[in-house]
């Protein structure tokens, strides 16, 4: 409702499928399948099976809600504010996965096994992922879909932190 009637991939593998169906009319839905279901591969051989599990829920569940979810701007007519909206939302939720061990599968699941094996803060490696797709926009979607969705890394990279500092924060209270 955010991304997808704009045209820009910020990053994921729902980006990745955002640029599959601007070049090549891939179905988003079918492209996110696909992704969850690599990286549930990768998560099995490097992440402990309790997470795997976990990731198995939203891995299925994304792609299933982008199928029966409609592709309807909810904030027509100004980009910049649906980007801005759809980033803080999507941030908090990633966070909010993250603080559980979970994640809906995707490109989430590299950076919980940087994490697990060199200690990176996921929300870094999650922003180097994401800012990468970031510059499928530029020959897919155009220039402006490009900076609108290097924009949305960051404020969705920052609402992962800002939530992060936050969980840590009461935590330890």
């Amino acid at each position: 409702m955010f991304f997808e009637p704009n045209k820009v991939a910020a990053g994921g593998a729902t980006g990745i499928a955002i640029l599959l169906y601007e070049g090549w009319s891939i179905p988003t839905s079918l492209s996110v399948f696909i992704i969850n279901i690599i990286m549930l591969i990768f998560s099995y051989f490097h992440l402990d099976k309790m997470t795997t599990v976990k990731l198995v829920f939203g891995s299925f569940m994304l792609p299933v809600l982008l199928y029966l979810t409609p592709v309807y701007n909810i904030i027509p007519g100004n980009r910049l504010v649906s980007i801005i909206v759809g980033s803080i939302i999507f941030g908090i939720g990633v966070a909010i996965l993250y603080t559980l061990d979970m994640s809906s599968g995707g490109t989430t699941v590299p950076p919980m096994i940087i994490h697990k094996s060199f200690g990176i803060d996921k929300y870094i490696s999650l922003f180097v992922i994401d800012g990468l797709v970031c510059f499928g926009n530029i020959a897919l979607t155009g220039f402006m879909s490009f900076f609108l969705a290097l924009m949305s890394v960051g404020i969705s990279s920052a609402a992962i932190k800002l939530v992060t500092i936050i969980e840590d924060k009461y935590a330890d209270a």
